[in-house]
């Protein structure tokens, strides 16, 4: 096949292809069409509910509750000021307070240390190296000017100079 010939060979085969492909468009089946759903008649009656089969519904639900395996009232009133706390505590705990660091010094050399005032249960003049963790606190790093505490909600760069 010459490079003369490959244009023609390329429209003869396109046009055959449009050929069919318009026939295989008129000879298509329209969509089915769903039949439209009947809604069910009302029935002509409709039952009354007497006040004994409520009365008996309820002490049917009452008798097996599915929430109470025992199927007695709590001993504890529930009180939502309480909800999540301890079982033996009845007063809500304190809002966590929000340490307030004091960078005394860095010591040493790669690694370094700090000595910080203000974490919670440590004696002040506390020496921390990074990976330290203190209660929920956890010291992520120490440089040679500055510390990182990262909290469960707040980080602080400790530095000298400025407050935190």
């Amino acid at each position: 096949m010459s490079p003369h010939q490959l244009p023609r060979w390329l429209l003869a085969v396109a046009a055959a292809c449009s050929v069919l492909a318009s026939l295989r468009w008129r000879s298509a089946l329209p969509a089915v069409v769903p039949s439209a759903s009947r809604v069910p008649a009302p029935p002509a009656e409709v039952p009354v509910v007497t006040d004994s089969a409520l009365a008996d519904a309820e002490s049917l639900i009452v008798e097996n509750d599915p929430f109470r395996l025992a199927n007695v009232p709590a001993r504890v009133e529930y009180d939502p000021r309480v909800d999540g706390a301890p079982a033996n505590s009845h007063l809500p705990s304190p809002a966590r307070a929000r340490p307030s660091f004091v960078l005394r010094a860095i010591v040493g050399g790669p690694p370094w240390q700090a000595v910080i005032d203000g974490i919670p249960a440590q004696p002040p003049g506390s020496v921390v190296r990074a990976g330290a963790t203190f209660d929920r606190l956890v010291v992520r790093a120490v440089t040679r000017d500055s510390v990182v505490i990262q909290g469960p909600d707040t980080t602080w760069v400790l530095a000298f100079g400025r407050r935190p």
